[in-house]
């Protein structure tokens, strides 16, 4: 059989040929390592993401209710309002009518009938 290279120099280029191999395999192994490392970091930022818009979202709606329950205690109290000034109008046109019903109504000064119509 015909020798291409030496003893030593067949050593040289198989262990040359089986350290770019191992090389080789290094590089690819540590692409997929960072590859892997890539897709934790993004998978763990889009669950802090899907963490804080739920934050978010209930922190909103927690708002919105306290919103609407504030809304509602404004109608609650503008109703009552109205009803208490309804109910005032009311006692002051019958207030006013017991008044004009007393006699002498140009004097000047209370007499004891008008006192009598003042409230407590």
């Amino acid at each position: 059989m015909i020798e291409l290279f030496s003893k030593p120099a067949a050593r040289f280029i198989g262990a040359a040929v089986l350290a770019i191999a191992v090389l080789i395999l290094v590089v690819l192994g540590l692409r997929e390592l960072r590859g892997m490392i890539d897709d934790a970091v993004a998978l763990k930022g889009r669950e802090r993401d899907s963490f804080w818009t739920a934050k978010i979202e209930k922190s909103n709606a927690d708002l919105n209710k306290r919103a609407a329950d504030q809304a509602a205690a404004i109608i609650r109290i503008q109703s009552d309002m109205a009803d208490k000034n309804r109910a005032d109008q009311i006692a002051l046109h019958k207030l006013r009518e017991q008044n004009a019903l007393l006699p002498h109504g140009n004097a000047c000064g209370l007499s004891g009938d008008r006192v009598g119509l003042l409230p407590d």
